[in-house]
Order: structure tokens, then C-alpha cells, then sequence
């Protein structure tokens, strides 16, 4: 009779027996496929137009620094030669200290275009790296990528063949794609880092100030008005 009455009080109340906590507990959901992609990063320095045109005027500083050695070595194979044929001691003595003026001023340009090329080129290298870096992890943010990863390879199908380039690929740590679908963004890191930065345009005649036209009446300087 205890046993109906408990019964009974626990179907008054409305109390149900519940079923086990790990049975309520919703499926896991699946995880999310990973998104990764890659990066063909000799291609990116290639076509990233800004990096180019830095890259280009510190060749043209360069060549600027070799002109101005040549001038002088030029000078100096000039006064060797005259050293060479002069008979005089003090002439020769003379010769000998321009001489030595001459490869002091060499010597002078190749430590000023040591220093100053070696801080360009060094200057340069780290903001395109962190140029390429920051594209590349906005680009990664905006599309939920959760890794892009850079390889070494031909900039150009025609470079495939170069025994360079296959040493490049084989060596390691270098990450070999020799398949791949759908995963390379190279181009679209190209199209983004040349919009982001432009390079520098040309300065053309266009662009220049014209001269000021004399005004009637006015004596300009030579002039016969």
C-alpha cells in the first residue's frame, strides 16, 4: 500500500523521471573542413610592381656609384701610364701622389656606396616583406582562411625547365605543390598588394612647370625691350 501512495504523489506533483544527463546532451557538431591555400611568393616579387620599381632605383643608385669609380679608374690608369714614362724624380713624385689621391677618392666612393646601398637594400627588403605579410593576413582574415602557405617556384611557365629552379623545388625545406586545385592565390596577393601600393609614376615633361611668359613692357634680364 506504501508503495501504490508514493506513486501516486509522484504523478500529483507532475514529477517525470528524467532520462540520463549524457543522453540530453546534442550530437557534436562535425568540424569545419580547414581552408588552406598557397602562395607562389617568387611570383608575388615578380609581379608586385612597387617592390620593382625600388628594386630598380637602387640598381640605377648602384650604377651611379660604378660611373663615377670608372671616371676616376679611368684617371688614374692616365696618370700610371705618364708615371710609367717620366724620367724626372720630382715629376714622378708628383705623379705618384695623384695617383695615390685619385685611389683614396675610389676608396671613398666604394665606403659611401657600401653604407648607403646595404641601408636602401635592407630598408626595402623588410617593408615588402611586411607589405606581402599584411596583404596575405588580410586576405586570410577577409575569406576565414585558416593557413597560407608560401612556396618557392618558376615566376614563368618557361622557367619550369631552368635546373635552378628544379634545384630550388627539391630542395628542402622548401614545400613542393606538385599538385595542387584550386588552393593557389598567388594572383589574387599580385592584384591586392599593386592596388594597396602603387608604385611611384614617372615624372614625364607633362608634368613640369612652363616657364612664366614675359609680360609686354617688361625688361627682362639680356633683353632689349
Amino acid at each position: 500500500m506504501k508503495r501504490i501512495f508514493t506513486s501516486l504523489v509522484v504523478l500529483a506533483t507532475g514529477m517525470t523521471l528524467s532520462m540520463p544527463a549524457f543522453a540530453q546532451n546534442p550530437a557534436p557538431a562535425a568540424p569545419r573542413p580547414q581552408r588552406i591555400v598557397i602562395v607562389n611568393i617568387a611570383k608575388v616579387l615578380r609581379d608586385y610592381e612597387k617592390a620593382n620599381f625600388q628594386g630598380a632605383e637602387i640598381t640605377r643608385r648602384r650604377q651611379e656609384y660604378v660611373s663615377q669609380v670608372n671616371i676616376l679608374r679611368e684617371q688614374l690608369a692616365v696618370v700610371q701610364k705618364e708615371f710609367n714614362l717620366a724620367a724626372v724624380p720630382d715629376e714622378k713624385k708628383k705623379l705618384q701622389e695623384k695617383a695615390l689621391n685619385i685611389q683614396r677618392k675610389v676608396e671613398d666612393i666604394d665606403r659611401e656606396a657600401q653604407v648607403e646601398l646595404t641601408k636602401v637594400s635592407n630598408d626595402t627588403i623588410v617593408r615588402v616583406y611586411q607589405e606581402i605579410k599584411g596583404v596575405i593576413a588580410d586576405i586570410a582574415t577577409t575569406n576565414s582562411l585558416d593557413m597560407v602557405l608560401c612556396y618557392p617556384a618558376a615566376s614563368k611557365p618557361e622557367d619550369e625547365a631552368s635546373p635552378q629552379v628544379a634545384q630550388l623545388m627539391l630542395q628542402t625545406p622548401a614545400m613542393i605543390p606538385f599538385y595542387h586545385k584550386g588552393m593557389d592565390i598567388t594572383e589574387v596577393v599580385i592584384k591586392t598588394l599593386n592596388g594597396r601600393y602603387p608604385p611611384p609614376k614617372p615624372v614625364t615633361k607633362n608634368d613640369l612647370a612652363p616657364a612664366p611668359t614675359p609680360t609686354p613692357g617688361v625688361k627682362t634680364v639680356g633683353g632689349n625691350n
